[in-house]
């Protein structure tokens, strides 16, 4: 056998080889620290990214992500400590990113959870505001409003479906340009009865107006066929520039124009003296222009006389807006304060004295009327709130009529079916209807304006009443637990209760609702009263302005009510 000779030169190199292999898979095995640890971090980062692109595809806005998102990009930024000879350091590290990583991820689901709940109520909120604003278009007779009739039905039935953000968003979206107009729907129809009074001047003056009426017809088409706030937008713009249009044409019947617009003035003028406005300085103006009109000889002179006019009309509108608003704001609170002291409850459980009708008092929606009177700065918020009144009027008048009807309880009432005419939900295509009266204590059922059942119910109580108005219910909760939003120790604080039928009508939790713990419904349960059948303390008493009902008579009614379905509350 042959030896081969191994040199001291290649045994240094091959133990220095073995040394560096040995070194290198220390480090390797230092560096990496606990493979489990390892491992979570991870998986717990996969978890997060999974959840924020769950959270992003269900709709929550960026803005509410990034607080959480930046979290997770400084920790990505971060890296794990060297340790070559102790692993611990690294093992730290990564069971510490994991753990950050599982923070994160139940931040993002308890945002999603969060995010859901409050653009689930801010949707509910926007289709009560549509359902407030599409009632008065139906108090003022627009037969335009059932198109958003329409769109109300199909976002309440969106709305029981919802599931995510971005289906409560695209909802309130929808529902605000529903409104905006609906808002925009009465200074479309004003624009468009201001030119027909210009073509009827016009006419008045023997000049031919053809052309002008296909005009206004053509006006009046697409306000009737109107869907969407871009429509009156752009009808509004083009009336106003047909109106100016009509400037030229009407040069020839300027000098009655002018006169007829004096006549108008001046009655706008002795209007809004009734109502209690001093007048002096828009006499003042009245008089500059009657002698105006009387001295102009020729077009030019007629034409800067007809123009200073304008300015004068358009500068009392607001004017006659708060003018009426404040009037009408008094004489509700009048009519409130004196038919109240006329008519009330003496009662016997406690020895109060209650005006019957609490709930136009300030306590009620009299203090919603101050607001709506006092908040309004623009043209279009006094409208809203001369529409408010005048709306509130109609459901006190009709709760006089009814105190004075002697028509039992549970048989159709004359107010009744004034106010489902009122508001375009009578007759053979009125459809399901919730009547309230709250003199009576009395909700009564129609469907088509046939009266299918009635119930006895108890309603807000004197310092917390049920909101007399036009509402439609828009929640429905079966079961449910109510919580109060009252500290423990208020007079209005109840224990989380469970109610296994609601029915929202108003925002701000007023539901029709089953209410265990009453014996007693009817006239005067409203007020203190003894209720010896009742289980809790609770039930001697109105309520915190729900309508309460009979277990057993809930449980019938939520059968037959779907989301939408109009409410009346008098």
């Amino acid at each position: 056998m042959a030896l081969f000779p191994i040199s001291q030169h290649s045994m240094r190199k091959g133990a220095l080889v073995l040394v560096s292999a040995v070194l290198v898979m220390l480090f390797l095995s230092a560096c990496g620290g606990d493979p489990q640890a390892q491992q979570q971090a991870s998986q717990n980062k996969s978890a997060f990214d999974n959840e924020v692109a769950h959270a992003q595809s269900i709709g929550i806005p960026a803005s509410l992500l990034t607080p959480i998102t930046s979290q997770a990009t400084q920790l990505d930024a971060t890296s794990a400590p060297f340790g070559l000879f102790n692993d611990q350091s690294v093992t730290s590290y990564n069971t510490n990113l994991a753990q950050r990583y599982q923070m994160l991820t139940l931040e993002t689901k308890g945002l999603e959870a969060q995010a859901t709940q409050q653009l689930d109520y801010q949707a509910s909120q926007d289709l009560q505001t549509l359902a407030t604003a599409l009632a008065v278009r139906q108090s003022q007779k627009f037969v335009e409003v059932r198109t958003f009739a329409n769109q109300l039905t199909d976002y309440q039935a969106q709305l029981a479906k919802a599931q995510f953000p971005k289906d409560y968003m695209q909802i309130s979206q929808e529902a605000k340009s529903s409104t905006l107009a609906l808002h925009l729907m009465e200074p479309a129809y004003n624009d468009l009865t201001s030119l027909q009074q210009v073509i009827g001047q016009l006419q008045a003056s023997h000049l031919d107006t053809t052309a002008l009426n296909l005009q206004a017809q053509g006006d009046l088409q697409i306000f009737r066929g109107a869907a969407g706030p871009g429509d009156f937008s752009q009808l509004i713009d083009q009336i106003n520039t047909q109106l100016q249009e009509t400037t030229v044409y009407s040069i020839q019947a300027i000098p009655f124009v002018g006169a007829v617009k004096v006549k108008q003035l001046s009655d706008e003028i002795n209007q809004l003296k009734s109502w209690g406005v001093n007048t002096a300085a828009y006499g003042a103006r009245l008089t500059a222009d009657q002698q105006a009109l009387a001295t102009a000889k020729d077009i030019n002179a007629f034409l800067k006389v007809s123009a200073q006019i304008d300015n004068d009309m358009a500068s009392i509108q607001l004017p006659m807006a708060q003018g009426q608003a404040n009037y009408l704001l008094n004489q509700f609170h009048l009519q409130v304060s004196h038919w109240g002291r006329t008519h009330q409850y003496s009662d016997s459980y406690d020895g109060g004295i209650y005006n019957l009708d609490y709930e136009y008092d300030m306590q009620g929606i009299g203090s919603d009327a101050d607001a709506a009177v006092q908040s309004a700065q623009t043209l279009d918020d006094y409208r809203s709130a001369i529409d408010v009144l005048n709306s509130d009027f109609m459901h006190l008048n009709a709760m006089e009529a009814d105190y004075n009807d002697r028509t039992p309880w549970n048989r159709p009432h004359a107010t009744d079916m004034s106010l489902m005419q009122h508001y375009g939900v009578s007759g053979p295509g009125g459809g399901k209807v919730l009547v309230v009266s709250l003199i009576e204590q009395t909700v009564r059922y129609y469907d088509n304006s046939n009266l299918v059942r009635s119930f006895l119910v108890v309603t807000g109580q004197y310092l917390k009443p049920s909101p007399p108005g036009f509402w439609s219910i828009f929640v429905r909760e079966h079961p449910t637990e109510f919580k109060s939003s009252e500290p423990p120790g208020s007079a209005f604080w109840y224990p989380p209760t469970a109610i296994q039928y609601a029915m929202e009508y108003h925002s701000g939790g007023y539901f029709f609702h089953d209410s265990w713990w009453r014996g007693i419904y009817g006239p005067g349960t409203n007020f203190p009263h003894s209720d010896p059948s009742g289980t809790t303390s609770f039930n001697e008493n109105g309520s915190h302005g729900c309508i309460n009902m009979d277990p057993n008579d809930v449980a019938w009614l939520y059968s037959q009510i779907p989301w939408g379905t109009p409410v009346i509350v008098y």
